[in-house]
């Protein structure tokens, strides 16, 4: 019985791959290139969302005051320009036709289960039953460069199977990420064109507070001068632990994160500190810190994006430093690895 099973099984298997050497063949007769997705799909509509969908797993990414963030992930900032790149080798995308009708898209694998779904959705998502869809897409399995490497894709409804000129699931690794394409800077979206850095900083606890305020030079080629005022007190600051601390901030990614709604659990209202971030350009940031939890994490609650994320609370000491750490000479940079290239 095992035997026959097999032996069905190849049959079935060596049917397919005839069936589409042979619609290779009428393709390559044709020679015809087509978009995946003709521009006219497109043309006047506002993308304000995608969903992806893959063995199993659903994501939803919605796009919200200029940042795309993923539902599924408590509303983490995605990176910009990896969801530009990933949206353009979707629309962007050209093929031939290998074939039509039910049984090419069956024997293609476009709708196999480890294959990727992908819907593009207008700004009615989250109040149209049909989700305000513009087109729905269907890729196969990746395929092994022995198989031909390029990937099988329909527009659903169609009944078109293109072998496409890119696969967008490149830009789709999530290693290290709760989800694809977030960004796992602590500062995600808070960065403004034309952003160079901060100018006034604020670190706030409950045994004092002290600010980091800088003064621009009248010499244009002179060094950006910094201060650290306590109270009435008022002195000058390392540069080079000033510049270690703004590029923690700059550099920092996160490990984890967690659900926004529960920052009284987690100990960010009240936090056990709070940094306050003024850039040059656009809006100021603050950030909550907690106390390390029974895990030895750190939570940091970033106000301007409502994402709390969580650090290795041995990072702590960087993340609020004491007021003298700015100031005082004997002692190495606190934030060196900060200054070190990546």
């Amino acid at each position: 019985m095992k035997s026959a099973t097999i032996a069905w099984t190849s049959c079935l298997v060596l049917a397919g791959l005839v069936f589409l050497e042979r619609s290779f063949a009428r393709r390559a007769a044709s020679d015809g290139v087509e978009r995946l997705v003709p521009a006219a799909r497109m043309e006047g509509r506002t993308l304000a969302g995608f969903t992806l969908e893959s063995a199993g797993q659903d994501l939803t990414y919605l796009r919200s005051r200029g940042l795309w963030r993923c539902r599924e992930a408590f509303g983490a900032v995605c990176e910009t320009e990896a969801v530009a790149a990933f949206l353009s080798a979707v629309t962007g995308a050209r093929g031939s036709l290998v074939c039509a009708g039910d049984e090419c898209v069956e024997r293609a694998g476009v709708r196999a289960p480890d294959g990727l779904r992908l819907a593009l959705h207008g700004p009615k998502f989250l109040t149209d039953p049909a989700r305000d869809t513009y087109f729905e897409l269907a890729l196969g399995p990746a395929r092994t460069p022995e198989q031909g490497g390029a990937p099988f894709a329909e527009v659903a409804g169609t009944g078109r199977v293109l072998e496409i000129d890119r696969d967008p699931r490149v830009f789709l690794d999530a290693t290290g990420r709760p989800a694809p394409l977030v960004d796992t800077r602590v500062l995600a979206g808070c960065f403004a064109p034309g952003f160079a850095g901060f100018e006034r900083m604020f670190v706030d606890r409950g045994d004092g507070s002290a600010e980091i305020t800088s003064e621009t030079p009248a010499d244009p080629n002179a060094e950006r001068r910094w201060f650290l005022v306590e109270g009435e007190s008022r002195r000058e600051a390392l540069l080079w632990r000033v510049g270690g601390y703004v590029s923690l901030w700059v550099r920092m990614r996160w490990e984890g994160i967690d659900d926004p709604r529960q920052v009284i659990a987690l100990g960010l209202d009240p936090p056990l500190a709070t940094i306050t971030l003024a850039p040059n350009v656009g809006e100021t940031v603050q950030i909550r810190v907690s106390a390390p939890d029974a895990a030895n994490r750190v939570h940091l609650w970033n106000r301007a994006t409502n994402v709390v994320a969580w650090v290795r609370a041995e990072w702590l000491p960087e993340i609020v430093p004491a007021a003298e750490d700015f100031t005082r000479v004997e002692g190495g940079n606190p934030w060196e690895r900060w200054l070190v290239p990546r």
